[in-house]
């Protein structure tokens, strides 16, 4: 199963802040509703942040009518603030999105995308990443590891 597309890439965003990177990641799935993608994804983030440490945040939701899981990646150089758990700007922001029927898998997901992207090798992977289709194939491999 793809669940990150190069259309679903975002390989120097330059947004400002949390909200906007969002807006962005949610503006690149387009067969969804970016108005809808944004309610769901920001009222997690009411709930607490979901920047993880490491430069890393993985803003995610259920929603309803959605076929199967979607990620959108942005890679941030500069990094924007996400209220991170250690403070620190974030990189690399992973949206994540199930459909409302499939907690396991919504749980099963968010698990192996933070394990991944506790690792030093693989956020340096993916900040070193020269194109999107280096990026799928570098997520399509770290969550393969688990099925």
């Amino acid at each position: 199963m793809t669940l990150l597309t190069t259309e679903h890439i975002l390989l120097n965003s330059t947004s400002d802040s949390k909200r906007a990177v969002i807006t962005e990641l949610a503006e690149v799935l387009t067969s969804i509703d970016p108005d809808r993608v944004m309610e769901v994804v920001m009222a997690r983030e009411h709930l607490g942040s979901t920047g993880i440490g490491h430069g890393v945040a993985i803003p995610h939701g259920r929603m309803q009518d959605l076929a199967a899981p979607m990620l959108a990646l942005a890679r941030h150089v500069r990094g924007v603030d996400f209220d991170a758990i250690d403070g620190q700007p974030v990189h690399i922001i992973v949206l994540l999105l199930v459909p409302d029927s499939d907690d396991r898998r919504h749980l099963e997901l968010l698990a192996q995308l933070a394990r991944n992207l506790q690792q030093q090798s693989f956020r340096e992977q993916v900040m070193q990443a020269s194109s999107n289709e280096a990026l799928c194939l570098l997520f399509r491999e770290g969550i393969a590891a688990k099925e």
